[in-house]
């Protein structure tokens, strides 16, 4: 065969194969790979009390048990994001008429949140009890515009501390007080006041003792 006519035919035949080649390898295929969804800070603060590590791994929706109770001492079971939004507005505010409860399948502890009329604005509890014991595992005040100074010490540990340990007392005052030297407030466990500051001492106590009796329906 003349070589004028053999170099186009094999030139045909490269072209030919480079296509078949090109047809041959298959597209690449898109997945998209869904984020897990962004947790949201008060999330991570009940996860934290609670004693779950945050991670973006653990589905926080399937870790939590959550209810409420109002001041009526119904109690209902709701899902993780009403808890929530109930926590942050007890968080903005320091006051509400529905409390969320969470827990969790780690342990037998619940968290329950409380609030009350201070001095000089409204003071939250936050405390973790075991479910199986009534002992108060750990405790946290807060205050929404509270005054500054000696009203504000409820968030000290120093007072916090002094109801770690107690064993919740349905049938009396679970706490007393002991404000300047005297009792203020009869109960099982008697606390220091804060020095200067009775009506907070006070009121942050009477909180603990109406609230404990109301969230007796949970625990029992």
């Amino acid at each position: 065969m003349n070589a004028k006519y053999l170099i186009p035919l094999v030139l045909l035949g490269m072209w030919n194969c480079k296509q078949q080649n090109e047809k041959s390898v298959p597209d690449p295929i898109s997945i998209d790979i869904e984020k897990p969804p962004k947790k949201s800070l008060e999330m991570e603060r009940v996860a934290q009390y609670l004693g779950i590590s945050p991670s973006d791994s653990v589905d926080f929706e399937t870790q939590f048990h959550c209810w409420t109770i109002d001041e009526n001492k119904n109690l209902d079971s709701v899902n993780i994001s009403e808890a929530i939004n109930l926590f942050k507005k007890i968080t903005k505010t320091g006051k509400s008429n529905v409390y969320p409860i969470f827990g969790t399948d780690i342990n037998n502890e619940v968290m329950i949140i409380m609030s009350n009329k201070g001095f000089g604005g409204n003071i939250r509890g936050t405390f973790l009890i075991d479910k199986n014991t009534l002992e108060i595992k750990k405790v946290e005040f807060d205050h929404v515009a509270e005054s500054d100074g000696y009203g504000a010490a409820i968030t000290l540990s120093d007072f916090e501390n002094q109801f770690v340990g107690t064993k919740v007392n349905f049938a009396t005052n679970t706490f007393g007080l002991k404000q300047n030297g005297k009792i203020a407030i009869p109960g099982s466990k008697i606390v220091d006041g804060i020095s200067g500051a009775t009506i907070t001492s006070t009121l942050t106590v009477e909180m603990i003792n109406d609230n404990l009796k109301k969230y007796e329906v949970f625990f029992q």
